[in-house]
């Protein structure tokens, strides 16, 4: 656990141990039976993610856990995050394991600079929207909703195997 988690955890929990279970795992070894917490979302803040995709958290109420990232929150981007600052979050309860599940994380103003490397994974990536923006460093597209295309970089290549055709109203070449 990073140094910034057990300041968190340490605070939430005077006397807290390094060592998270999940609520079924502390119920279980109590002897106690079927989980009985009511269903619904659980206020707390991330402070910290594992190397495993596991996020380490310390609930409203003040008791650590540790719960699953799912696939749709970036983890690496996450990971940075918490190094900064605490990242408020909602849980949800899974059934009949009683697992901790990350269901939404909510950034601030001190998450505001957060870079990290971001990979999408699909067969098919679809993005809808009024307009759209992609930039880097040097370089930018811009796609409009009035249909207007702006292409910006220092250098740009077109490249087909086949025929590469350029169609216009007028075309105006430098």
């Amino acid at each position: 656990m990073s140094k910034t988690a057990k300041k968190v955890v340490a605070s939430a929990l005077p006397g807290a141990t390094g060592q998270l279970r999940s609520l079924a795992a502390r119920r279980a070894a109590a002897g106690a039976g079927e989980i009985s917490a009511a269903g619904g979302v659980i206020e707390g803040r991330v402070v910290e993610v594992e190397p495993s995709g596991t996020v380490r958290a310390v609930l409203a109420g003040g008791e650590a856990i540790e719960a699953l990232c799912p696939a749709h929150i970036d983890a690496a981007w996450l990971k940075e995050a918490c190094a900064r600052a605490p990242v408020a979050a909602a849980f949800v309860l899974a059934r009949p394991s009683g697992r901790h599940l990350l269901w939404g994380i909510f950034p601030d103003a001190a998450h505001a600079e957060v870079r990290a490397d971001v990979v999408i994974r699909g067969r098919q990536v679809k993005v809808e929207a009024e307009s759209v923006e992609l930039s880097s460093r040097d370089a930018r597209l811009d796609l409009e909703a009035d249909g207007k295309v702006t292409l910006k970089g220092r250098d740009v290549t077109s490249h087909a195997r086949r025929v590469n055709r350029i169609k216009g109203g007028s075309i105006r070449l430098n």
